[in-house]
């Protein structure tokens, strides 16, 4: 799925200026299909243009629905952004990353659904979408605004789109760890260094460390190389 079939839906919005906001967040992420349904207040043009900056187009090219229902129609996968659990609220809630995972992997449109700035979604609008996602805060404090929420959301997007952008490399399988985990016991040997250690204890040791740094291949050679040249040493 591209960014391009990602909404974006604000309910009963109440601040202008947190709208112009919420377009510089989808701008800045990549992001640029905006539906409002049934702002609060009259919606200020000069302050969400004074927020949005660069931004504004996307206001200007907003959608408003009457309804979530109607904002939601066509999305293979809608997602209601809330911390709040209940009985009648939905029974998981997944992180942004996951989120963006799953709907980039779909074909088909999807949706965010961020609640009004003072009390989030109610349990029915909730209720209109397939999905929860929460966004871990400070439990002292947990509560975004609504502009940063949207920021949060949309960098998890971005991210997981651009994913073939950025460098990626397989890690060593186990036998190249093994062999990695050979070759510092032989040297280790060497300086009759188990003389005073448990050879299986500190095996075991590096194999850990080994498997929680997930070599690349490079990083692999060199750090058998190095214990290589310290035996010959």
């Amino acid at each position: 799925m591209s960014l391009d079939n990602i909404r974006i839906v604000l309910c009963r919005p109440e601040g202008s200026i947190n709208i112009g906001s919420v377009c510089r967040a989808m701008k800045t992420m990549g992001l640029s299909r905006l539906y409002i349904v049934n702002p609060q207040r009259n919606l200020e043009k000069e302050w969400i243009r004074n927020m949005a900056v660069h931004a504004y187009e996307i206001y200007e090219k907003a959608e408003f629905p009457e309804s979530l229902a109607e904002a939601l129609e066509g999305c293979a996968l809608s997602a209601g952004i809330t911390r709040r659990r209940g009985t009648k609220r939905k029974f998981f809630s997944h992180l942004p990353e996951e989120f963006a995972a799953k709907a980039l992997s779909l074909e088909g449109e999807a949706a965010l659904v961020f609640g009004n700035e003072r009390n989030g979604l109610k349990d029915d609008e909730l209720a209109c979408c397939n999905a929860a996602v929460h966004i871990p805060s400070n439990p002292d404090y947990p509560s975004l605004n609504l502009s940063h929420a949207v920021q949060v959301m949309t960098a998890a997007l971005w991210r997981e789109s651009a994913g073939e952008r950025v460098a990626k490399y397989t890690p060593i399988s186990d036998k190249d760890r093994e062999a990695i985990v050979d070759t510092i016991h032989t040297t280790l040997d060497c300086f009759n260094y188990f003389q005073s250690s448990d050879p299986d204890d500190i095996d075991a040791f590096f194999r850990d460390i080994l498997a929680r740094a997930a070599l690349s291949k490079k990083e692999a050679r060199v750090m058998e190389n190095i214990f290589m040249k310290i035996r010959y040493m």
